[in-house]
């Protein structure tokens, strides 16, 4: 699939256009009829939902009549999404990708070419930004082959017109951007790592030996002060070099807003994790903005939601953390793709159906090794299909949570809980298990008639049950190292599957018209 992003040739072409260099006017024709009709029909790039011939529909509909401009200045509806364009920052976008230095030249000009060119440019921009504030910059299915999200489909027309007939142009350009309370926490915890970084920046860390509840030293009193200075530990407390319990307390909240261990010692990891540079934590704010917008625009009603790099699922209602729940998640080489799905149905007391691939690497040679390897753990062959009978020693534990999709991942329990114990929790074959799936059965079916004693009745029958949901759930499996938790403090992940580096990759690839 072609980039989004003019090739340099063809936004040369498009600029030489719009500033001068394009088809002569007919007679009585409108400027702007001109300014549209010069540029090349190369120019229309998929950056762009193929934005020049919508534009030559859209003015044509309005005898070309401008929407931004009013003569040599903007209209109101013009300052209104100029406004808008230029927070763009807010957003985690790039206010120069909107064709600025280019309007900015064309604007010291007073001739009605001049004025037109304006005119078309600032539509372009409108939609590009529209695009990337409401559907992301970049294509999911670009950044990893893996990502399977449910796509709006882009009305470049529909779009244009919402907001140039709008009461309030910018108001309606604004309106694209995704209106979940995730989103907006995550737009504050970016102006706040920004405002930081106006005032001077972080203070970093000095290495030394460990130090534990009781030590004392200069390295406390340099402890005390990066807790100060990061949020975690009282100003009235900065002063004192004494390792106490108030010091331990404020450790552990910055171990686990970092997912750390919260064993309230200060060793490598903790100091690691205070030399991170805050333009990459800036950086990692403006990646989780970017894969909200991929999502799909569900911001009320009940969803399931699942962090990979958090290690965590959650139950929205809508603006509401009703249930969240530590979960294992797949193992570096077989790690949990990105996608979204609807969860219909859960089953209480499951049979695991051995994927091929692990009948084949993994249960075959222990077969061959112990033939009595199927009935020390519960399972049955038949034909070549291995399954596990219900039980405690079931792979799945006693409930497993289905939104089918093709990748065949689930939310599922587990007999092996100590893992959940692990601050990096990679150990899964792919699918996500969960430390509290009896409580999340309970709250999804108590509006079914199923109390909490009436699920444990049937997982102790031991009989394999499957509980169709009255209402199907939208259930995302996403991926964010930057976000913020519902009392407003900023957490970060280490980018446990490398995603983050491939979608800076893929925002660097884009084909750039800043500055052009």
């Amino acid at each position: 699939m072609a980039r989004r992003g003019l090739t340099p040739f063809l936004l040369i072409s498009l600029i030489i256009s719009l500033t001068g260099g394009g088809a002569a006017q007919t007679p009585n024709m409108s400027p702007i009829a001109v300014a549209l009709r010069a540029a090349p029909p190369e120019a229309a790039h998929p950056a762009f939902e193929d934005s020049l011939p919508v534009l030559n529909r859209y003015y044509a509909a309005r005898d070309f009549r401008p929407i931004w401009t009013d003569g040599a200045s903007l209209s109101p509806a013009g300052q209104s999404v100029m406004t808008e364009i230029l927070r763009a920052a807010e957003d985690g976008l790039n206010p120069a990708d909107y064709l600025l230095s280019r309007m900015s030249a064309v604007a010291s000009r007073q001739d009605s070419e001049a004025m037109a060119n304006r005119e078309v440019l600032m539509s372009l921009a409108v939609v590009r930004f529209a695009r990337d504030l409401g559907w992301g910059v970049t294509l999911p299915s670009e950044v990893d082959r893996d990502n399977v999200y449910d796509r709006r489909p882009f009305d470049a027309e529909a779009v244009l017109n919402t907001i140039a007939t709008a009461p309030d142009a910018g108001v309606a350009l604004r309106g694209f951007a995704p209106q979940s309370f995730v989103y907006r926490l995550m737009k504050e915890g970016l102006a706040r790592l920004r405002d930081i970084e106006r005032h001077g920046g972080w203070t970093t860390a000095s290495d030394g030996p460990t130090l534990r509840p009781g030590d004392s030293g200069p390295r406390v009193q340099q402890l005390r002060k990066l807790l100060v200075e990061r949020g975690d530990l009282q100003e009235i407390s900065a002063e004192g070099d004494k390792f106490d319990a108030e010091l331990t307390t404020a450790l552990k909240q910055f171990q686990d807003r970092h997912g750390l261990k919260t064993d309230g010692v200060y060793g490598k990891q903790a100091v690691s994790e205070y030399n991170v540079p805050l333009a990459t934590r800036i950086l990692q704010m403006r990646l989780g903005l970017e894969r909200l917008r991929w999502l799909p625009q569900r911001f009320t009603g009940r969803r399931i939601a699942v962090n990979l790099a958090d290690f965590k699922a959650y139950v929205f209602d809508d603006d509401k953390v009703a249930f969240e729940t530590r979960a294992v998640i797949g193992k570096q080489f077989s790690a949990t793709p990105m996608f979204t799905g609807l969860m219909t149905y859960l089953v209480i007391n499951p049979y695991w159906n051995v994927p091929p691939s692990i009948t084949r690497r993994e249960i075959l040679p222990k077969i061959k090794a112990d033939p009595n390897y199927l009935a020390k753990n519960h399972m049955e062959m038949e034909g070549g299909s291995v399954r596990q009978t219900p039980g405690p020693w079931n792979s799945l534990g006693r409930f497993k949570f289905m939104f089918p999709n093709t990748h065949n991942i689930y939310l599922h329990d587990t007999p092996a809980r100590a893992l959940f114990n692990e601050a990096d929790r990679a150990f899964s074959h792919g699918c996500v298990r969960l430390e509290k799936p009896a409580e999340l059965a309970a709250l999804l079916l108590a509006g079914q008639g199923w109390t909490p004693e009436r699920i444990k009745s049937v997982v102790e029958g031991g009989r394999s049950t499957t509980v169709t949901l009255d209402t199907p759930i939208p259930v995302a499996i996403s991926y964010a190292t930057a976000f913020l938790d519902p009392d407003g403090l900023i957490h970060f992940r280490r980018d446990v599957y490398g995603r983050d580096k491939k979608l800076i990759d893929a925002l660097e690839h884009r084909n750039d018209i800043s500055g052009q």
